[in-house]
């Protein structure tokens, strides 16, 4: 019989040796079977995440991207419109034709977007795809406001003047 260092031989740890084996071929079925299921579908919490991402990428495109022939961003127009600066650099009819086009190319496939300006009494909705409401209350919304400023130059002093906007995006249908 071989004796191994220690006084222990081999025949006494043929059971704790069979039994380690069979639980790590367990925890290995186990896992490999969490794994399977976690991977066909999304982690909810990334998704809503990304679609939050998606609402402020599509608010800072309006901030920061100008109309097309016109040295204005989207947002300052859409504010000169609701505010009321005369003359409007921008004319509303055009201005909402041209944001049609650039939300319905920006807007993720299946969702929709809603543009909201609005200051004091008056206010500027647009959505997208022109077809769909507004979201109903069940409907999970992704939304990013905040507040755009101009400056109105006047014949005695300039005013500032602030417009709140929002952009949401919801899943049609």
């Amino acid at each position: 019989m071989a004796v191994l260092k220690g006084g222990l031989s081999r025949e006494k740890g043929g059971v704790s040796d069979i039994l380690s084996i069979a639980f790590m071929f367990l925890i290995v079925v186990f896992a490999g079977v969490l794994l399977h299921s976690y991977r066909f579908g999304a982690i909810n919490s990334a998704v809503d995440r990304q679609m939050q991402l998606k609402a402020e990428y599509l608010y800072r495109t309006l901030e920061l991207s100008q109309v097309e022939n016109y040295s204005l961003s989207y947002l300052g127009a859409v504010a000169e419109n609701v505010i009321g600066v005369s003359p409007q650099v921008v004319p509303g009819d055009y201005l909402r034709s041209e944001l049609d086009l650039l939300l319905s190319y920006l807007r993720p496939p299946g969702y929709a977007v809603v543009l909201e300006l609005s200051y004091e009494n008056s206010s500027w909705v647009q959505f997208s795809p022109k077809d769909v409401g507004p979201p109903a209350p069940d409907v999970e919304k992704f939304t990013f406001s905040g507040k755009f400023t101009i400056v109105i130059a006047g014949a005695g002093e300039n005013r500032v003047a602030q417009a709140n906007a929002t952009v949401t995006i919801f899943k049609m249908g």
